[in-house]
């Protein structure tokens, strides 16, 4: 019930109601690989960068290509949508780890070189990059 309610709100797009259903299932079903995919961009859009790249890295640990293949359009990824906004954010800023960060974990969703660039602009932000570069050595190069 609570996986089916935070998705429902995640398809709404209303990110801030969504987590504490997907939170629920998550606990219900702890490997829960697509819930995880979910609250990382939830997570994200609430402002909550540590728990979305606690939640990435972990899944990148246990296999990268559970977020690399996602399908945009049938797992409904707003990760379309959700680029464009951050990038703007930025415009003209000096650009903060934690936007380096999102970045990189939203561009896995759809194209593993831009992630891999702002991870490598990451690990040169970080003052302990070493989850940065563990992300960066799993993730296929091509």
């Amino acid at each position: 019930m609570s996986e089916m309610l935070g998705n429902r709100y995640f398809l709404a797009r209303q990110f801030d109601k969504a987590i504490p259903y997907l939170e629920d299932a998550l606990a219900q079903n702890p490997d829960g690989d697509k819930i995880k995919k979910k609250l990382i961009l939830c997570f994200i859009q609430t402002g909550q960068i540590e728990r979305a790249f606690s939640l990435f890295y972990e899944l990148i640990e246990k296999n990268p290509n559970i977020i690399i293949d996602t399908d945009i359009y049938y797992d409904d990824c707003p990760c379309n949508e959700l680029i464009p906004e951050w990038e703007k954010k930025s415009k003209g800023e000096e650009k903060s780890l934690e936007y380096l960060e999102t970045l990189a974990m939203l561009y896995l969703y759809c194209n593993v070189n831009k992630s891999l660039s702002y991870l490598k602009k990451a690990s040169r932000k970080a003052d302990n990059p070493a989850k940065i570069i563990t992300v960066m050595n799993r993730l296929p190069k091509v």
